[in-house]
């Protein structure tokens, strides 16, 4: 895992204590908030999840809430780097608009947990961390904002789109996904971003021409 996207520990301070042990708390600990909720779930159920005692957890962490927090920074990193590469990107339009989906949708297949732990608790967060989250949040935003505006000036896009309506219908789709989706459904996730393309693209009024129709 690259050193940017592997949680780390707050109380690591340069010594080595076994990022990929961290890595299991913090997973426990997402599963234990995704069914519990954050407040329903004690440092004691984390640590037994983890297979350790309460007091080796402590070694790790300083409360609570900073497994939350890597959680959340955890769900939102894959949409957070996005948001930079979209804005950095001299791509067409249209092919940021198709990555934006297939990257944003694959995110959430891959850190599924921890992004249903992050909608449901992460405006609990204090007030310095909440807005670390929601300032990352505004990069992607603007990045699918800038999308639409930079696919009507290519002629792409309906002129007629409001850029801010637009990009929040398109989040919005976007993120309903991590409410319903089952790995094992009736869906796969290739077919939900086939789906969700077509339809996204179809929205800002591009044609498409998809290669299979999902019942």
């Amino acid at each position: 895992v690259p050193p940017h996207r592997r949680a780390v520990a707050p109380k690591a301070r340069g010594r080595d204590l076994g990022p990929s042990r961290y890595e299991q708390i913090v997973d426990a600990a997402a599963e234990l908030f995704r069914r519990k909720g954050y407040a329903g779930t004690s440092i004691s159920e984390i640590a037994e999840a983890a297979g350790m005692l309460k007091g080796s957890l402590y070694h790790y962490i300083h409360t609570k809430e900073d497994l939350l927090y890597a959680i959340v920074e955890e769900a939102h990193l894959n949409t957070a780097a996005l948001g930079e590469e979209l804005l950095a990107s001299g791509a067409p339009a249209v092919d940021k608009l198709r990555l934006a989906i297939e990257r944003h949708l694959r995110g959430t297949e891959k850190n599924l947990v921890k992004i249903r732990v992050f909608n449901a608790e992460f405006s609990g967060l204090p007030a310095e961390r909440f807005a670390e989250i929601i300032a990352r949040r505004d990069t992607y935003e603007r990045s699918i904002r800038e999308i639409v505006r930079q696919g009507q000036r290519e002629g792409a896009f309906a002129a007629h789109l409001d850029p801010r309506l637009t990009a929040a219908s398109v989040l919005a789709t976007l993120n309903s996904v991590q409410a319903w989706f089952r790995p094992d459904g009736d869906l796969s996730m290739t077919e939900i971003i086939d789906g969700f393309t077509d339809l996204l693209l179809r929205s800002v009024g591009v044609e498409t021409h998809p290669e299979r129709t999902v019942h």
